[in-house]
């Protein structure tokens, strides 16, 4: 049970990480592709906007790395006590 509730968590964590990731890099990519669009019709606070938002996405992503460490920590625990019983036989 610890092992599956381990790769549950490890799951969802990674999926929240990558998530998070992927909010931050999607509005970089946007400064950048507006940039090579238009170079002279940026916006003055388009660079502050985007920094807000990537900031935003790295804090969701962050919010993902308890349940990932947590997660990687029950498989561990799981696998040690598997190979535990089983050198016990």
């Amino acid at each position: 049970m610890r092992g599956f509730l381990g790769l549950v968590l490890t799951l969802l964590g990674a999926a929240v990480m990558l998530y998070g990731a992927s909010i931050a890099l999607k509005e970089l990519g946007g400064l950048y592709q507006g940039a090579l669009d238009n170079p002279l019709g940026q916006p003055a606070d388009n660079e502050k906007h985007t920094s807000d938002t990537m900031v935003r996405g790295v804090l969701v992503g962050a919010a993902g790395v308890p349940l990932f460490l947590v997660g990687t920590v029950l498989i561990k625990v799981a696998m040690f006590r598997k190979r535990g019983n089983l050198a016990a036989r």
